[in-house]
């Protein structure tokens, strides 16, 4: 039976509340710990031992408790009311772009799954720049909530499996889920990762020459860090275990009710779990926000008490047979689903050039022929007009250009303001024509066909996969692979007068993006926006794709 939207709240403010509590048993034993390696040190250091007892007295357990208490208080006040922040931050995670048509996409299903869900929640879509495939949400103590995706998961998810992903994270927000689990990541986690750092620093000092008369205090001091630092993990344990594996499996249900689709949602975590899932890129002590936990882990896969305790996800397994139960369908059927997926998916790629694009002759205002122009040069020719005489350069007869329908697309977009960018090429000086490239907003010059990319806009069109390549891209990353040796001693990255970044003026640096992916480009440091000259960035998409290496700062 489903909750009302009041005791979910009533759950919320319990968690809370246990939450508060198990801090104050943290602060509380940390401070006993502390006291009493403090008496401690002051037995062994000190001549005069007068007033100095190992026992704790019931006033100093008082104290001690008044103080961890209020500390819990000013602790649990400050994570919850910058949990999101923090963990925001701590993930990399970047506003949508609303540019890009994958982006787009994604901020219409987050929309249409919170109006599903009764559009209680202020959602704000996310995305986390690495190749990477996984998803995550995050909610505070009011009415606003987080869903982020990564750019892989992004790339590779159907519309249907992408609703179904949206639909799973939605189901956390609006039980609770999301906020204890960000609370939690936001109370320990950055405590837990400080002890890890700790210990390996710890380790490393252990080779430290013991000499001296103060060696006794530095290793005392050393084992109060520990011991600290070694409840500080225990309690970040404790806390994860309160994160129930069984909280997924519920989102999955309620997320299958939302959408009626069990085999998008299984397809979708198929596809998780078959990647990357970001371990390396995302911490540890974060994975709890995810649908998959990031690191490939054992004990995930394994079940019973322990296994509650050293994990927060369920067997990927036992949520995939519970899908599949639900669709009345075997995994191995939905394995096979994914796989025929992926084949017909590479098969309807675009095959760039595969139709010979017309070309025009055009008669400017003194009478003179112009061209020949193909269709995304006309876009820039401000002085074509409807009335302006058109012949085709294979073909014979003149006519008018609003006789060519061919080029009513042209007429269309100066309407609509089109989309004529405000740079000049580098190379020709031409207004150069905002496109869509595999979702991805770029600037390419209709003349010289190069194509401007922002730097951070590379890890999207590297994991995605819409574009086909012909033979003569496969023949330029051939060329590319074997000039590489030559193009070291010395002659890679000159010209004989640099480029100037469109954008901001500056002189562009040429040279081959990477030592992996040698394809000469060129680059502007200071505002990181990429020039690519005709073919050069298919090139580098086809060298991306057949290599499968991901490039240094994607991951």
């Amino acid at each position: 039976m489903a909750l009302t939207y009041t005791e979910i709240e009533q759950q919320k403010n319990t968690r809370i509340l246990i939450f508060f509590l198990v801090v104050v048993l943290f602060y509380f034993l940390t401070a006993l710990i502390l006291t009493g390696l403090v008496k401690g040190f002051l037995i062994v250091y000190m001549d005069d031992l007068r007033g100095v007892s190992l026992s704790i007295s019931g006033k100093e357990l008082l104290i001690t408790l008044l103080v961890a208490v209020a500390a819990a208080g000013i602790h649990i006040a400050h994570s919850v009311k910058n949990a999101m922040r923090y963990v925001e931050s701590n993930l990399a995670a970047e506003p949508m772009d609303p540019k890009d048509r994958y982006h787009k996409r994604f901020v219409r299903i987050v929309e249409e799954v919170n109006v599903a869900t009764g559009n209680k929640y202020n959602v704000k879509p996310v995305v986390i720049p690495t190749v990477a495939l996984n998803a995550f949400s995050m909610a505070d103590r009011g009415n606003h909530a987080i869903i982020g995706i990564t750019e892989g998961l992004l790339s590779k998810l159907t519309r249907q499996q992408l609703q179904a992903v949206v639909a799973h994270e939605m189901a956390h927000i609006a039980s609770g889920d999301s906020l204890q689990t960000t609370i939690g990541c936001a109370l320990f986690g950055i405590y837990a990762a400080m002890a890890a750092a700790a210990k390996i620093g710890l380790r490393s000092g252990r080779h430290v020459r013991r000499s001296g008369k103060g060696m006794g205090a530095v290793l005392l001091l050393l084992m109060l860090i520990y011991l600290t630092l070694g409840v500080t993990q225990f309690f970040y344990r404790l806390m994860r275990f309160a994160l129930s594996r069984e909280r997924e499996i519920r989102a999955d249900a309620i997320a299958v009710r939302l959408t009626r689709d069990p085999i998008s949602l299984s397809e979708a975590l198929h596809k998780v779990a078959s990647g990357w899932r970001g371990i390396g890129y995302i911490r540890r002590d974060l994975a709890s926000l995810f649908i998959v936990n990031p690191a490939v882990d054992s004990r995930d896969e394994r079940e019973g008490w322990w296994a509650n305790l050293q994990s927060t996800h369920p067997p990927i397994r036992k949520r995939l047979k519970i899908l599949a139960r639900m669709a009345h369908v075997g995994v191995k059927e939905i394995e096979e689903n994914v796989r025929r997926e992926v084949e017909r998916r590479d098969g309807v790629r675009e095959m760039p050039g595969a139709e010979e694009e017309p070309l025009w002759m055009f008669s400017d205002e003194t009478g003179s022929w112009q061209g020949p122009f193909t269709m995304s040069q006309t876009m820039v020719l401000g002085w074509l007009r409807p009335d302006t005489w058109v012949k085709r350069l294979e073909g014979e007869g003149l006519f008018q250009a609003k006789e060519e329908s061919l080029l009513e697309p042209v007429f269309d977009s100066r309407a609509k303001a089109a989309r004529v960018s405000d740079l000049d090429c580098p190379a020709c000086n031409q207004k150069m024509v905002e496109e869509d490239y595999e979702g991805v907003s770029v600037k390419r010059c209709p003349f010289c066909q190069g194509m401007l990319v922002g730097w951070r806009m590379l890890p999207r069109i590297g994991v995605r996969t819409e574009r086909g390549f012909d033979e003569r891209i496969k023949k330029l990353a051939e060329y590319a692979e074997r000039d590489h040796r030559a193009k070291s001693h010395g002659t890679k990255g000159r010209r004989i007068s640099p480029l100037k970044c469109p954008k901001c003026g500056r002189d562009m640096q040429r040279g081959d993006y990477s030592g992996t992916y040698p394809v000469e480009v060129d680059r502007c440091v200071m505002c990181g926006m990429v020039w690519f000259e005709q073919d050069e960035l298919e090139t580098f998409q086809y060298m991306l794709e057949t290599k499968g290496v991901v490039p240094e700062g994607w991951e």
